[in-house]
């Protein structure tokens, strides 16, 4: 049987990340807080432009692997959780704003299952996922995490996610 995965956030990267999941044969629910976003994706179509992403977004969800959904609870059965939302700048600065990717790992912990992993993606800031890790273990002990940031060019996302030309993985193993 294979994996099912969840991605929270379906912007660019979210949306790119879970279609090129589901075409590796993974079942993939999306998940966003935009009703919006959830029903125009639903339908196969996608809110920006990036090559090969619309078909390849509606082929996966015409096969059964993909669906998107705005409810945290049916997400309670996938396996692995990956985050995909953004950081954009502090207004006025030039920190990032972490307030999606705090959002997302607090949402999630609540309803990880036991031995579950969730895997972050957004781009963050040093010492960001040691932080994260913490929280996520206070909140859900049997749950772990992993940082596997992503490096998508605009115009070639779904051939940098399916065939990327580096890989970075962080964990900790206890």
């Amino acid at each position: 049987m294979a994996l099912k995965l969840s991605v929270i956030g379906t912007g660019y990267l979210g949306a790119t990340h879970a279609a090129c999941m589901a075409s590796m044969g993974f079942e993939v629910i999306g998940f966003d807080t935009e009703q919006s976003k959830i029903d125009l994706l639903s339908k196969g179509k996608v809110p920006f432009y990036e090559p090969d992403l619309e078909e390849l977004l509606a082929n996966q969800i015409k096969s059964g692997k993909l669906s998107f959904t705005n409810n945290i609870n049916d997400l309670a059965d996938c396996d692995v959780h990956f985050i995909c939302v953004g950081t954009p700048q502090v207004k006025g600065g030039i920190a990032a704003d972490l307030t999606f990717v705090n959002s997302a790992l607090e949402s999630i912990a609540r309803i990880v299952k036991p031995g579950g992993l969730v895997v972050g993606k957004s781009t963050v800031p040093v010492g960001t996922a040691a932080r994260l890790r913490d929280k996520l273990i206070e909140l859900n002990p049997s749950a772990d995490l992993a940082w596997n940031p992503e490096f998508l060019r605009e115009g070639f996302a779904v051939e940098d996610t399916l065939k990327p030309n580096r890989l970075v993985v962080g964990v900790v193993s206890d």
